[in-house]
Formats: structure tokens, sequence, C-alpha cells
């Protein structure tokens, strides 16, 4: 046909000459079907299959821009032509354009419904965009059409994966799998999503099968380092950690998990370290940053822990965890920013972990119980609470049941037939401290660890232990232990004693007195008696309701407290703890057991601690009132408080939330 023939404006290009261009194309002679395409087009301007042809045959030349404009050309002249819209995406993605390549898929698919690689495409188009739920969305319409379509299988898994929606992208990477059994990225996200899960054995199995077919993925030695951690093999998870450093030693990740491993094994400059090389591999790495003054709060220097929070703040204005970890090293005023700049930040609860959004309140509640703003405080604090309510599903009557079976065994009569063993004064003397959380036992521990004979070694679990053991090689649930225990002679008693002081002294083996300030040890008064009969015990009391509310404003770091997030789980917990004292102090001989009042402590600290080292045995030592020097390691939530002087500010403390506070002092009110 002539150049200079006159164009057609409906007429369409004769049969043979469409099968001539389609055979160029098919042929792949992308160039000469360019031009045989234009010529026509001269000819036939209005025919949508010309233009369509033209874009294939410079998409396939890589001019892009140009195959957009026919595209859009053949798209706008066939409008009902599913395959023009599909095209159109095609140059539009390749151009990285997914918003505008993401509007053709969807007419494709619109046009025809079960055109499954237009919801495919589309679906990917929408990943690209953090479109997650509408990705996901067009996923599941490719699979309605082709159940095997393994690809879209892997896009869903991966799209399901970003959304934290472990359970349900587990099948189908696992389809896709079959299809491709090799591919390292889907045995990772697999992984991932195991690990997500907390399936870590089969988790660990995923990533060692990535490093099996990627021996040198620095990243995949990390996430088995993980899992490792996870599963307590905390030796192989260095060595993982270890090798993804020989392999990449710039590799941020690596140094930051590597932390996060020591952190967990309590060796905090260790963690410190790799944390301080995470962060400068990567100066941005905010949480680096707010791990690193994490290990450095444990280790007792709050100023420069602060520091970090607030420099993980500038990297990151967003970043919750910063502000949760700043909340318990401030008192916060007017003039601070941080109350309100985490209340603006409640837009992201929605996208962050469950634990997170109950840091952010309780976080929230502290800020603005620093404030003076109560109520709101209160509402704060109760939001917390229910969320760790929930996750914790307490076991109230498991806790009644073992405070019964105590009183009912340990009374008046078995004490009368069972004498408490004579024993020197001399060798190794454990102290205890019992009482309710919050009642000061942190700060009576630290003031008597102040004293260089005593070794202060936190909350151990040692005893418990030992005597729910007693009940599980009976067959008996750990409730029925004070039944095993009533059966045991003198010198089996006294033989798990020294069980536990074994244990307990690995700690300090050449310590005299070494504390042990599990508060729930109060339970056990009765055996400590009679297994160590030179213990020393002291009771940490507070007034019921400050005791109560400070439990049930506080998170703690870990899950043993689960009775403390519900104000009536608490004051019923009180009760029986508080009854059960009582009842040692009148079945036990005078003197077993020292009584120390926090407010008292408050009030006059070299007094009391004066009568601490006099029950003791101990001479006085004036360290003991530079307490909040001491840099042991604090492990508590009370570990910012044990390091300033006594404050007076937390004494009646409940009265300013007593309007939300009825139902709890109904309940302990006989006790105030």
């Amino acid at each position: 046909m002539s150049r200079n023939a006159t164009p057609h404006s409906n007429a369409a290009p004769a049969k043979q000459d469409m099968v001539a261009l389609a055979g160029l194309l098919r042929q792949r002679q992308h160039t000469q079907a360019e031009t045989a395409a234009r010529k026509l087009i001269d000819a036939y301007p209005s025919h949508g299959g010309i233009w369509q042809a033209l874009g294939a045959a410079l998409h396939a030349q890589g001019k892009l821009a140009e195959a957009v404009d026919a595209q859009r050309k053949a798209a706008a002249l066939s409008p009902w032509d599913c395959i023009a819209h599909y095209a159109l995406g095609e140059s539009l993605m390749a151009m990285k354009q997914p918003v505008l390549a993401a509007e053709s898929y969807h007419l494709a698919s619109r046009i025809k419904p079960d055109f499954a690689d237009a919801h495919f495409k589309l679906g990917n188009a929408l990943a690209a965009q953090n479109r997650l739920e509408e990705a996901i969305a067009a996923y599941r319409s490719v699979l309605q059409f082709r159940p095997d379509f393994g690809e879209a299988h892997a896009n869903l898994g991966f799209s399901l994966l970003s959304a934290h929606r472990h359970a349900e992208a587990e099948p189908h990477l696992r389809q896709a799998l079959v299809a491709h059994p090799d591919s390292a990225p889907l045995h990772n996200a697999l992984g991932t999503v195991l690990y997500g899960q907390s399936h870590m054995t089969a988790a660990a199995e995923s990533f060692r099968r990535v490093i099996m077919l990627t021996p040198d993925d620095a990243q995949a030695h990390v996430n088995l380092g993980n899992a490792l951690r996870e599963l307590g093999s905390f030796s192989d998870a260095e060595h993982s950690y270890r090798h993804a450093i020989a392999l990449n030693s710039r590799l941020a990740r690596a140094h930051y998990d590597l932390g996060g491993l020591f952190y967990v094994q309590e060796y905090y400059a260790k963690a410190e370290h790799s944390y301080r090389r995470a962060l400068e591999l990567q100066p941005d790495y905010v949480e680096a940053c707010n791990n690193l003054g994490r290990s450095i709060r444990r280790q007792g220097r709050l100023e420069q822990a602060r520091e970090y929070f607030e420099a993980a703040v500038t990297i990151d204005p967003e970043s919750v965890e910063a502000y949760c970890n700043l909340a318990s090293l401030r008192t916060f005023r007017r003039e601070h920013l941080e109350p309100a700049r985490l209340e603006k930040l409640a837009h992201k609860l929605p996208s962050l972990s469950e634990n997170l959004r109950i840091r952010y309140w309780f976080s929230l509640g502290k800020m603005r119980e620093d404030l003076g703003r109560y109520d709101q405080a209160f509402a704060a604090y109760a939001q917390g609470n229910r969320l760790k309510h929930a996750q914790l599903s307490p076991d109230e009557a498991g806790k009644i049941a073992l405070i019964e079976q105590v009183r009912s065994v340990f009374d008046r009569r078995f004490f009368a037939s069972r004498p408490i063993p004579a024993v020197s004064g001399k060798g190794k003397t454990p102290i205890f401290i019992v009482g309710m959380p919050r009642s000061g036992t942190s700060l009576i521990e630290q003031i008597l660890s102040t004293h260089p004979d005593i070794y202060g070694a936190g909350e151990l679990p040692d005893l418990e232990n030992i005597l729910f053991a007693l009940a599980d090689e009976t067959g008996k649930p750990w409730t029925d232990f004070p039944e095993a225990a009533a059966r045991l002679s003198t010198e089996e008693l006294l033989r798990l004693g020294k069980a536990y002081t074994d244990r307990v002294w690995r700690h300090a083996p050449h310590a005299s007195r070494i504390t042990d300030k599990m508060m729930a040890n109060f339970a056990y008064i009765g055996m400590i008696r009679l297994m160590l009969p030179n213990a020393k015990i002291i009771h940490a009391m507070r007034d019921p309701m400050d005791s109560c509310l400070s439990c049930y404003a506080t998170l703690f770091s870990r899950n043993n407290l689960d009775f403390t997030y519900d104000l009536g789980e608490v004051g019923r917990y009180y009760v029986r703890y508080i009854e059960l004292m009582r009842h040692w102090q009148q079945v036990l001989p005078p003197g077993s057991i020292l009584e120390l009042r926090y407010e008292d402590m408050v009030a006059d600290t070299e007094g009391q601690a004066r009568r601490l080292l006099d029950y003791l045995g101990l001479p006085w030592n004036r360290r003991c009132l530079n307490f909040h020097q001491n840099e042991r390691v604090v492990r508590t939530a009370s570990a910012a408080q044990v390091r300033r002087p006594v404050y007076r500010s937390s004494v009646a403390r409940w009265k300013n939330f007593a309007a939300h506070l009825q139902p709890l002092l109904e309940i302990v009110s006989a006790y105030q």
C-alpha cells in the first residue's frame, strides 16, 4: 500500500496484512513489525488492533514510553478489549508506574472476570505499592480460576507474610514449594512464617534448607540463629550469628541479633558491644539504638541509657518503642514534648505488635500520671491491662487451690509434730525477701546487696522448682506439693534444703549470704523453715491500695505476675497473700519473719536498714545508705527506682485514682 493512500477512518485492513503483522511479532522481528504497523496506521488510524500491535513491537524493543502511547491509543479505540488494557499495564509496570498499571490490570479483569493473568498482574502492581490487602484479594481471585498457579500461591504467601498473617501464608508457601522445591526465597519465607507462629523447630529446618541452597547467604545464617535462640540453643545460635558475620562483617542485622542473644542471656556488656557495632554500621538503625539503651540501662547507667532512647526518637520520631523506653527514665513535665508525641502515635496502634500495643498504653499512662492527668492516665492503664490480661488468661483457681492446700497442711499441729531442726549459725545463709510485687522488695534487696557480706541474686525460681517437682514425682498437680512434702522425713527435708543452696550458691560460690527475692516464696515459708532452718525471711509490706495500684500500673517484663492485670484479681491475690502471712506468724515461732513496711523505709531509711542488718546478725555499714549507687544488675520492674535515693511521691499514690478504685478498696479495705 502506498504511504500516500487516503486514510480509512472506519475500514479494516486486509486480513492478510494483520496475519503478516502478527507473524512478525511471533517471529520476534520487532523492528519490521513496528514498520509494518506504522504503515497500516497511516491507512487505518482508528483500528485498535494495529495500535496494539505497534505497542507490542515497541515494548519488545524497550521503547516503553512510545509503547505506552500506542497502547493507550489502542485501549481508547477498543475500550472493551481486555488484552489492550492488560498490555498497557505491562508497559506501565516495566516503566515502574505500578499505580497506573494497577488501573489497567483492574480494567482488564473487570472486562473478563476469569482473566487469571490480569488478576495476577494486578496483585503484583498492588503489592509493589504496599497495598497488601488489595493485593491479597487479587491473588485469591487468581486461584479461583487457576488453583494450581504456583506463582500466585507464592506471591499470595509473600503478601500475607508482609501483612504478618503468618498462619494464612503458610499453606500457600507450601503449595508454591511443590512447584519450586529448590526456591531459596520460598524456603526463607516459609521459615519466617513458621517463626512468626512460634514453630521454631520447623522454622530452623526451613532456614537450614535455605543455607543448603545458598550457603553464602549471611542473612539465612542470621535467621537460623534467631530460631535457635528461641529454642534455647544459645551456643548453636551464637555459631550461626558468627558465621553470618564471617560471611559479611558489615551486615548490621547479624551484629544486632547477636546482641539480642547476649541480652536474653543477661550478658548485658556483650550485648552493648554488639549493638554498638550494629549502630556503627547503620547509624539510622533505630532498633539497635533502642536496644543499646536497654542494655546500658540494665547495667545501671540510666543517664546514658536515656541519651540513647532520645537518640532513637531523633532517628525515628514515630518510634513507639523509643518513647516507651523513655517513659520509665524520666518524670515528665509540661515542657516535655514526648507525651504529646506519643498521644499522636495512637494511629499506629493497628500496625504494632500486640506486645508493643500493650507497652504503648502503660507508657502513655505513666506520662499522663506524671502530668497530673489522673483520669486519662487510669484510662490508659486500664486499656493496657485489658490487652495484657486477655493475652495471659490467668489461672486464679490454681492459685487459690495452692494457698488452701498450704494452709491446710502447714497448720499448728503439723509444726507441733515437726519441730524445726536446730543448726549452727555458720555456713550458707539464704535470705528470702517475700511480699507483694511493688511492695519494696527490690529496695530492700538493693540496700542489702550493697553490704559487703551479702550477694543479691534477684528473683530465683529454684525453690519453687524443687517443691513442684515433689508433686510431679507422684503424678499430682503442682498445687498438691504440700501433701507430698508432709510425708518427708527431717533428713529428706534438709536434703532438699541442700539441693536449694547448691543451686543458688552457683551465683556467688564465695558468699556467706545470698538474697532470693522471688516474692511468691511467701507461699512456701513453712517449707523454708524445715528445709533451711538458718534461713532469714524478710516480709516487705506496703499499704494494700498503693501496692495493688502500683501492680496494676506496671507492665512486668515476664508473664509470671499474671494476676496483676485486673483490679479484682490483684485485690483478691493481696487478701490471700496477707492472710497466709498472718497464718505463718501464728504457726511459726516468734521472730521467724522480719516485717518491714515500705512507708517506714521511706520515712526512716537508716533506721530500717539498721533493723535489717540487726535481724541478719551483721554489723552496720554506711554503704547501705548509698544503695542507689550500687551498679549490680537489677532485672525487675523497679530497676530504675532503685538507682535513685528514696523518694516519697509513691506513698498514698492511690488517692490520685480514688474515683476509679472503689471496687479494689472494697476488697482490701479490711487490711488498710
